[in-house]
């Protein structure tokens, strides 16, 4: 007996639907399982900054994880001695106090530091994207037996990359990138920061372009091509600043940056002036101080 066509209709959207379901449930597995595969093998994979902490030493003090040879254990205190000293610092000018965590890791040799930064030259550097501290300080052997200028030198180094990580912080926390503010601006108050205004001198030195001073290849051309120092001159652009409005005013430019999301702008409703116009003084300033 043949079936009725309704019947056999409805048998055959059943069959297809069933179908679809089992082929829909098969894919979803396939892809799940893909997706596990795929998140094992990432785990598997090490990035950079694991291959470079392993095998050295840990301590861990409130946000920060500190790296450090084994024979180097007495970088742990001088670590939490300079970090109590930055925080200090970068609260009474950046008005902000990070919690996130922070790995700072001391590098055995000067070159494998620089290979991981990509800069030349360097004693140490802050990675946004590492959330990271890299050092090499400079007379390791002197420092680690506290000796006064060893000691100085490297306190300055430690608060200068800590003020890196809190102006990251705190532009983070305005949501707003840290490329809108200019990098003699990023340069400028970690290393006021760091050396503080009472520590200015009259260093005479050579104003190199603000056109100069833009991008990082600019930044890094700037070191070697002009015959002065690219960041002396990001400090003093700072300590002008300060001295013309007062400490707050670092805060009060990056709180109005985020507000209008462009530093000229940002710049001018803090300190009521164009920043063209505080360049060319700027520059007029130090000119006629270098005679």
């Amino acid at each position: 007996m043949k079936a009725k066509p309704v019947l056999i209709h409805k048998k055959l959207v059943s069959g297809m639907i069933a179908a679809g379901l089992i082929f829909y449930a098969f894919t979803a597995y396939l892809i799940y399982v893909a997706f596990q595969l795929t998140g094992q093998y990432l785990e598997q994979q090490s990035s950079p900054k694991t291959v470079l902490t392993e095998g050295l030493n840990k301590q861990v003090y409130e946000h920060i994880r500190i790296y450090y040879a084994e024979e180097e254990d007495a970088f742990v205190d001088l670590t939490i001695e300079a970090l109590e000293k930055a925080k200090k610092r970068t609260m009474s000018v950046f008005q902000f106090e990070p919690d996130k965590a922070l790995d700072i890791i001391y590098f055995d040799d000067k070159e494998t530091i620089e290979q991981f930064a990509g800069i030349k030259h360097i004693t140490g550097f802050y990675s946004d994207y590492d959330r990271m501290i890299g050092l090499y300080p400079d007379k390791r052997e002197e420092l680690l037996k506290k000796e006064t200028l060893p000691l100085y030198f490297f306190n300055t180094l430690f608060i200068h990359e800590y003020a890196h990580f809190v102006f990251y912080e705190s532009v983070h926390a305005y949501k707003v990138s840290p490329v809108i503010f200019p990098l003699w601006f990023h340069e400028g108050t970690a290393e006021w920061t760091a050396y503080d205004v009472l520590n200015a001198t009259s260093e005479r030195f050579d104003v190199i372009p603000f056109q100069s001073l833009h991008s990082d290849q600019d930044w890094q051309n700037s070191r070697t091509t002009y015959e002065t120092d690219v960041y002396l001159q990001s400090y003093y652009m700072i300590y002008e600043l300060v001295q013309l409005y007062g400490r707050d005013i670092i805060h009060e430019i990056m709180e109005e940056t985020a507000k209008t999301g462009r530093f000229d702008r940002g710049f001018e409703q803090a300190t009521g002036q164009r920043l063209t116009n505080f360049e060319e003084h700027f520059t007029l300033i130090y000119q006629r101080k270098n005679g």
